[in-house]
């Protein structure tokens, strides 16, 4: 496996892992701000023999702060390493690059996400704040790594 930039002709490819995981991309809106992120923000992508298994994407919402929009795994792929190798990429190059912050949003209440969150934690982010009423159905949790 290498993990790579993620680029434009992805896009399709990042669709199909999504599509692989309704259970949490279940929203259409949710489905269509994760297919415009993979067609517009910068990011990375897990690839296996050409064969694109995982992404993540990457909003910089303030200079010395990096924030994972998006991140998905093809679910037959999960807990394989892919998305642990995905966020040690992406650790990587904003660390070189002078960043300071790593964020990122998941669902702080849902039981389908307690091993996303398990997920996160165990690779060094920290609960930081919840925003009730934010979403729709959820309650989001903002977690935060620093670099």
């Amino acid at each position: 496996m290498i993990v790579r930039e993620l680029q434009v002709a992805d896009a399709l490819a990042c669709d199909a892992v999504l599509a692989s995981l309704p259970d949490f991309f279940g929203l259409q809106s949710g489905i269509d701000a994760c297919a415009a992120a993979v067609r517009g923000e910068p990011g990375y992508v897990a690839d296996v023999d050409g064969e694109i298994i995982g992404f993540l994407t990457v909003e910089r919402p303030f200079p010395d702060c990096a924030e994972i929009s998006w991140m998905a795994v093809q679910r037959e792929r999960r807990a394989g390493g892919i998305g642990t190798a995905l966020i040690e990429k992406l650790v990587d190059d904003e660390r070189r690059a002078g960043t300071r912050l790593l964020l990122v949003m998941t669902s702080g209440d849902s039981d389908e996400y307690v091993p996303t969150r398990a997920f996160y934690r165990a690779r060094g982010f920290l609960p930081a704040k919840t925003f009730p009423g934010w979403w729709e159905s959820d309650l989001p949790l903002l977690l935060v790594r620093p670099l």
